[in-house]
């Protein structure tokens, strides 16, 4: 390689590099707020959303990086749910189940399905369309708005809901 192919390659790589950092910076609050709701944990969503970036450079860089195409938002999504499932099934940092009385919508969102959660996540935290979660998810459009629809059903129902002794933690003797 000659100087001015290795100045060239070392230009891109730098452009390769700001564009991954503008990708970062655009998409780290989405993620965290999809990992934080999938796992109920601070700590370990931080760490999954960073691995998950570590991973999509690696994966990209050698492609070149372009953060512009929805493909490429798709394959990140795709990645931390891949990532938080994985952490959430191998028990890390003994993730457990909360059963929560759903009074407020976060708790009702906490309670339902993972398919679900994740789908009312996606919609409403990340802000997707729902082309974009069915391509994240590998799902038709139409299966996303049925997803969105039922669990928005379940939410109402819930919410309507009357608060028990009970549901708040106060024990009657």
């Amino acid at each position: 390689m000659n100087p001015q192919q290795y100045q060239q390659a070392s230009a891109d790589g730098q452009e390769q590099l700001q564009q991954f950092r503008s990708f970062v910076e655009s998409m780290h609050d989405s993620f965290y707020r999809l990992a934080h709701r999938l796992l109920q944990d601070r700590e370990l969503a931080v760490q999954e959303v960073e691995r998950t970036f570590v991973e999509v450079f690696r994966r990209h860089a050698e492609e070149g990086f372009s953060p512009t195409t929805g493909s490429m938002r798709a394959v990140a999504y795709r990645v931390l749910i891949h990532r938080c499932k994985m952490a959430k099934a191998s028990g890390k940092r003994g993730l457990k189940k909360v059963k929560l009385g759903p009074r407020t919508i976060l708790e009702a969102v906490d309670a339902l399905p993972d398919e679900a959660k994740l789908i009312v996540s996606l919609k409403y935290e990340c802000q997707l369309s729902y082309e974009e979660i069915g391509e994240i998810l590998e799902m038709s459009p139409e299966r996303v708005k049925k997803g969105v629809w039922c669990s928005r059903e379940r939410l109402s129902k819930w919410m309507e809901e009357p608060r028990s002794s009970l549901s708040l933690g106060v024990v009657m003797h």
